[in-house]
């Protein structure tokens, strides 16, 4: 077995499939190492946390050309309180009210800036 040159199906770039990844086992991946952590996983979507009140429990996360969605606190992994502008990663269920964010995951959380 040898390195292997592979092309990126999502934006073009070659990338190298190592010897160590192939003996890992697994397909040969389709997307380079940026986009691989760039995308979402299938089934999941990405987001910025629009707002999120801490004593009622819910918010909103704005989505890339789809409308905002709703996430209640059951739905956060970590239990931990999002921040508005947090990136997050989440699945979709139906609840009564509509679509909601489930299994939310803060990728990036927006830091405070230092005062002086």
């Amino acid at each position: 077995t040898q390195d292997e040159i592979c092309y990126c199906t999502r934006c073009g770039i070659s990338f190298v499939w190592t010897q160590e990844e192939q003996q890992a086992g697994g397909a040969q991946p389709s997307l380079c190492p940026g986009c691989r952590q760039l995308t979402p996983a299938a089934g999941r979507e990405r987001g910025l946390v629009k707002w999120y009140d801490r004593r009622k429990q819910y918010g909103f996360i704005v989505r890339q050309s789809q409308p905002d969605i709703y996430v209640h606190r059951s739905g956060l992994r970590d239990g931990g309180a999002p921040q508005p502008g947090d990136l997050v990663e989440f699945s979709i269920e139906a609840s009564e009210r509509g679509p909601a964010a489930v299994d939310v995951t803060i990728l990036s959380a927006v830091v405070a800036p230092k005062s002086r």
